[in-house]
C-alpha cells in the first residue's frame, strides 16, 4: 500500500495541500513560514528514545561519526525559540535541511524545513531531540542558485501548509534527491547486504506534477462554545496542518489535486460554513474523484466516462487504470496518482516476467515499458498478489499466468477485489482472491515454488516476521516488492536474506531496485524491488 504518512497527526491525509507569507523578500515568499507568537513550554529532559530514527542516519552522514560528548542530562545548547542563523549542509530524507553547528553541543544539528543545500537561513527552534533541535525557517538569507522563484512554485500556501515539501526544489532535482532517499534506505536498512545490491535505477517521473491527486481530506475544527455563546466571530479554517504546528491552515484550493477534487472542495467548503454551529467536533472531510460510466453508454468499447466528485465513504467509485476498471468504497485504500499507475504497472508485469536465468541491470524504464510490450516468461506460471487489497495488482497483471491468487485480511477489500474479476471479465476459475491474514498466504497455496511470483504490496510497516519465515519456506522463483516506505522495504529484505541464511538457503539475488514518483512536490517515494530465487 503507498498512501504516504507523514509525521504529523493526520498526515497520511495532508499529502495535499501548500503555504505563502506575502510579507517575504520576493525571491523567497512562498518558502517563508510567518513568525508565531512566542511559547513558553518549558525545556524537558531528553533521552535516546527522543531519537527519530531514519533522520539519525542523515543526521550521523553528516556529521561524518556518531560519537556524542554531549549529556543528556543537561538541557540542549539552545534557549526554546532562539533564532539562529545557519547554513544548510543537506537534506534529510524527509525533505528537511539539516544545519551542523560544530560549535555547539559537540556538534549539533538544526533540522529546517523548506530549505535548500547551501543556503544561509535564519530559523527558529521549538522543539529538542538527542543531538538535533526542530526549527522553523524565519528568513533564506543567501538563496541557493538552484531554488525555484515564487512564480514557479505552484502553491500560494507552500511553507505554511505541511502538505508538500519539495515545490521550491525542481522536478529534476526532486528525482535527484528521491533516488538517493531509496540508495540510503537500503544502505542504512539492509547494509549486511548492500555491497552486492545493484546501484539504484532512476526513479520514474509521474506524467504529470500538479493536479494529480485524486483523494484529499480536510480538516476543521468545531467552534468554541463559550466564544459562540458571547457571539464573538470564530474564524472557520478548513484544510490541512501547519507545517511544525497543530493548528489547520484555511485551504481554499490544492495545486495538486485533480481539477474536480477542487470543484468539490469549494462546494465543501461553504457547506460547513453554513452548517458550522451545528458540529460539536471537529472533522475530516473526504473528497475523491470517481470515473463513472455515462448511462446509456455501457455497451460501447470503450464506454465514455464522467468526473465527479464524491464525499460520502460508502459511496462506490469508479476508477479506470489503462483498461481495467476498479469499484471501491470511496473510504478505502487506492492509489491516488491515477497519472503513474500504467507506468507503475507496467513495470511490474515486466518484471514479474524477466526471465530467470538472466539480470535485470539492462532493464528498460518503465516509459519504455508497457503492459503491451511485455514479453511472457513461461518458466513462471503462477501469481500470488499479498496484501491484494481490492485486486489492483492481480488483475493487470493477471495475464500469462494459469493461476492467479491475491490474499488480503479485509472482507470489504477481497468483495471488491472479487467484483472486479467480474467487472473486467476475467474468469474467476484462473484468478480469485482468499480473505486471510497475510502471515497465513502460504498455508492456501499448492502451486510450485520454482513456477510462482510473489507480488507484495505491504501496509508501510511493512512485513511481518511471520511473512518472511513463510515466504522463506516456500521460496517462490520471483518476488516484486511494491513498498510505500523504503526503509521498511530495505529492513525486509536484510531480513529475509538472513532467514534464508539461516537455514542454509542460497537465498535471492536483487536484480533491481526502482524509485517512483507517486507523489510529486512531496517527500514520498514509492520503492519497488525485484528478487531471483537463487
Amino acid at each position: 500500500m503507498s498512501e504516504p504518512l507523514a509525521a504529523a497527526p493526520a498526515a497520511s491525509n495532508i499529502t495535499n495541500a501548500e503555504p505563502s507569507n506575502d510579507s517575504a523578500p520576493a525571491a523567497v515568499v512562498a518558502t517563508v513560514a510567518a513568525p508565531g507568537p512566542k511559547r513558553t513550554k518549558k525545556v524537558k529532559k531528553l533521552t535516546k528514545k527522543d531519537i527519530d530514527e531514519v533522520l539519525m542516519h542523515d543526521i550521523i552522514d553528516l556529521r561524518g561519526h556518531n560519537q556524542w560528548d554531549w549529556d543528556p542530562k543537561t538541557p540542549p545548547p539552545f534557549q526554546n525559540f532562539e533564532e539562529l542563523e545557519v547554513t544548510i549542509g543537506s537534506l534529510a530524507q524527509s525533505g528537511e535541511g539539516l544545519a551542523l553547528l560544530p560549535d555547539r553541543g559537540d556538534g549539533w544539528v538544526v533540522v529546517v524545513p523548506f530549505v535548500v543545500p547551501g543556503e544561509r537561513v535564519k530559523a527558529r527552534v521549538y522543539r529538542h531531540n538527542w543531538g538535533y533541535s526542530h526549527a522553523d525557517l524565519v528568513e533564506v538569507m543567501q538563496p541557493a542558485q538552484n531554488r525555484l522563484t515564487e512564480s514557479d512554485i505552484l502553491c500560494k500556501y507552500f511553507g505554511t501548509c505541511a502538505g508538500c515539501q519539495l515545490q521550491h526544489i525542481s522536478y529534476p532535482d526532486q528525482m535527484k534527491f528521491k533516488r538517493q532517499v531509496v540508495h540510503n534506505a537500503f544502505k542504512n536498512y539492509a547494509s549486511k547486504y548492500f555491497a552486492i545490491l545493484p546501484p539504484v535505477d532512476p526513479v520514474s517521473q509521474s506524467p504529470i506534477q500538479s493536479q494529480y491527486r485524486t483523494k484529499i481530506t480536510p480538516h476543521f475544527e468545531a467552534q468554541n462554545p463559550k466564544h459562540q455563546s458571547a457571539g464573538v466571530v470564530q474564524p472557520v479554517n478548513i484544510g490541512f496542518l501547519q507545517a511544525g504546528k497543530r493548528r489547520i491552515l484555511d485551504i481554499e484550493e490544492c495545486p495538486i489535486a485533480t481539477p474536480i477534487v477542487n470543484e468539490g472542495m469549494k462546494v465543501m467548503r461553504e457547506q460547513v460554513k453554513a452548517n458550522i454551529a451545528s458540529y460539536k467536533k471537529g472533522a475530516t472531510m473526504l473528497l475523491r474523484e470517481s470515473n463513472p460510466i455515462v448511462p446509456g453508454t455501457e455497451d460501447n468499447n470503450p464506454p465514455s466516462t464522467t468526473k465527479i466528485c464524491v464525499t460520502d465513504h460508502k459511496e462506490s467509485i469508479t476508477e479506470w487504470v489503462g483498461k481495467f476498471r476498479f469499484d471501491y468504497p470511496a473510504g478505502s485504500f487506492f492509489q491516488n496518482n491515477n497519472a503513474i499507475l500504467p507506468s507503475l504497472i507496467g513495470y511490474v508485469k515486466q518484471q514479474l516476467h524477466l526471465p530467470l536465468t538472466s539480470s535485470s541491470s539492462t532493464t528498460p524504464a518503465p516509459s519504455e515499458t508497457t503492459s503491451t510490450s511485455t514479453t511472457l516468461n513461461h518458466e513462471i506460471k503462477y501469481l500470488v498478489d499479498a496484501y491484494c487489497g481490492s485486486g489492483l495488482f492481480g488483475i493487470t497483471c493477471h495475464e500469462g499466468f494459469k493461476k492467479v491468487l491475491g490474499v488480503e485480511i479485509s472482507a470489504a477489500s477481497i468483495s471488491c477485489a472479487t467484483n472486479n474479476l467480474v467487472l473486467n471479465k476475467l474468469s474467476t476459475e484462473t484468478t480469485a482472491f482468499h480473505l486471510d491474514d497475510a502471515d497465513k498466504i502460504f498455508a492456501h497455496i499448492d502451486f510450485p515454488s520454482n513456477e510462482t511470483a510473489l507480488i507484495i504490496d505491504p501496509p508501510r510497516k511493512g512485513c511481518s516476521g511471520e511473512f518472511l519465515d513463510q515466504m522463506v519456506a516456500f521460496l517462490p522463483a520471483r518476488v516484486v516488492y511494491v513498498s510505500c516506505n523504503v526503509q521498511t522495504q530495505a529492513r525486509d529484505l536484510e531480513g529475509l536474506l538472513d532467514r534464508c541464511h539461516a537455514k542454509g538457503l542460497p537465498g535471492y539475488k536483487v536484480e533491481a531496485i526502482r524509485g517512483f514518483d507517486l507523489f510529486p512536490q512531496t517527500r514520498h517515494v514509492e520503492g519497488v524491488m525485484t528478487l531471483t530465487r537463487l
